[in-house]
């Protein structure tokens, strides 16, 4: 297991779940671009609305790995899920001209600066371990 130190105390992370490598974000950042093109971005917007209640993106599902809450350890739900991908990262990624991005390059936790304002973290987690289930509270349905 892995324990991740954050500012409110420790996370250890459930067995078989793993904090995703620098060159798998790159990857999977190059594959949303990929699957925004190949799906003339309409598809990709729609695809979203199924992946996001799970923490992930529709490239994140193809590869397997997943944002999780460092609060909770477990995989955000929809609206937050949505407040980062659509809000915080892109507002971030533009006023510090790309930087927020480049973070993870040199970060202990591979963490962009939007996952530092989140207190979010991408793990590999294919099996859905951090996926709480269907009735629990941390799931926001849509």
């Amino acid at each position: 297991m892995v324990a991740i130190q954050t500012s409110t105390g420790v996370v250890t992370l459930p067995e078989g779940v793993t904090i995703t490598s620098k060159s798998s974000r790159f990857l999977c950042a190059l594959l949303e671009g990929v699957l925004a093109i190949v799906t003339l971005g309409i598809g990709y917007f729609i695809w979203s609305f199924f992946t996001y209640r799970h923490g992930q993106t529709p490239g994140k599902k193809l590869m397997g790995i997943r944002v999780i809450s460092l609060e909770t350890g477990k995989a955000l739900p929809f609206w937050m899920t949505l407040l980062r991908e659509w809000i915080v990262k892109s507002f971030l990624g533009s006023i510090t001209l790309g930087i927020a991005y480049a973070w993870v390059l040199f970060d202990d936790k591979n963490q962009a600066l939007y996952d530092k304002v989140m207190t979010t973290v991408v793990v590999n987690d294919a099996a859905g371990v951090t996926v709480p289930p269907p009735n629990s509270q941390n799931v926001t349905s849509f």
